[in-house]
């Protein structure tokens, strides 16, 4: 995933500027000082969502019922949406949204073999745990993006109705079965971990040396915070 993003080129200026200082008087590095080019984040982000409509329309066919089909049919509708407006919005700046996109097919595809469950369960817990950290990571990064389309993809991204149902999908389940939680457990700080170093190492390879002073730490806090409230709220320890 490290070759996803291109380097944006940058004043000295503005790079000055754009980072925070700490109490210290080192650079603190913020999301907006990340953001790559328009074209990058839609053809990433539009293929995310692309593969993600996939996944959860096959969640939802080896679904055991007609409850858990349907409603995963919903994650599937609206993960299309995203995919199909953010492709829109590269067809707004005359980016030829296949050529945006097919350079994140082959790391995006070696991701989900990395990340692949060994069952249905865990498949559907990948979907949820990787999606919703990633969704958090991308909603961050666009508010760095450039104002003729920040608007449209901040709108693109808003909203987690998709994450809840994939989250009480999961409560049913370990309703029913809780020998699963320890297990899911394990896999979701697995997956997590997975996740994070995808986005990290796009973030290192990229980020100019004065970005790095005190490293990415501080980048991650919220999306870890985040995540984690999601795994407790399932009695997922993170």
């Amino acid at each position: 995933m490290a070759s996803l993003f291109r380097k944006r080129a940058r004043s000295s200026t503005t790079s000055a500027r754009s980072r925070s200082r700490v109490a210290d008087g080192s650079a603190r590095v913020e999301f907006t000082d990340l953001a790559p080019s328009p074209d990058v984040f839609l053809g990433q982000s539009a293929y995310l969502f692309l593969r993600y409509a996939e996944s959860a329309a096959r969640h939802a066919h080896d679904a055991t019922d007609l409850e858990t089909e349907s409603t995963l049919a919903i994650v599937a509708e609206e993960c299309f949406v995203r995919f199909s407006t953010l492709a829109a919005t590269l067809d707004k700046l005359k980016v030829d949204r296949l050529t945006a996109m097919s350079p994140f097919i082959a790391p995006t595809r070696e991701f989900e073999r990395r990340t692949r469950g060994r069952n249905w369960v865990e498949r559907l817990a990948c979907t949820w745990v990787t999606m919703a950290f990633l969704q958090d990571f991308w909603r961050r990064l666009a508010q760095g993006l450039p104002a003729k389309v920040r608007a449209d993809v901040i709108a693109a991204l808003d909203g987690d109705r998709m994450i809840e149902v994939l989250r009480t999908e999961l409560e049913r389940r370990i309703a029913l079965e809780p020998g699963l939680r320890p297990t899911l457990a394990l896999w979701s700080r697995r997956l997590v971990g997975d996740t994070m170093l995808m986005a990290q190492s796009a973030l290192l390879r990229d980020a100019d040396p004065a970005t790095r002073v005190d490293g990415f730490g501080t980048v991650f806090t919220e999306l870890i915070a985040s995540h984690s409230v999601r795994m407790d709220a399932l009695g997922l320890t993170a």
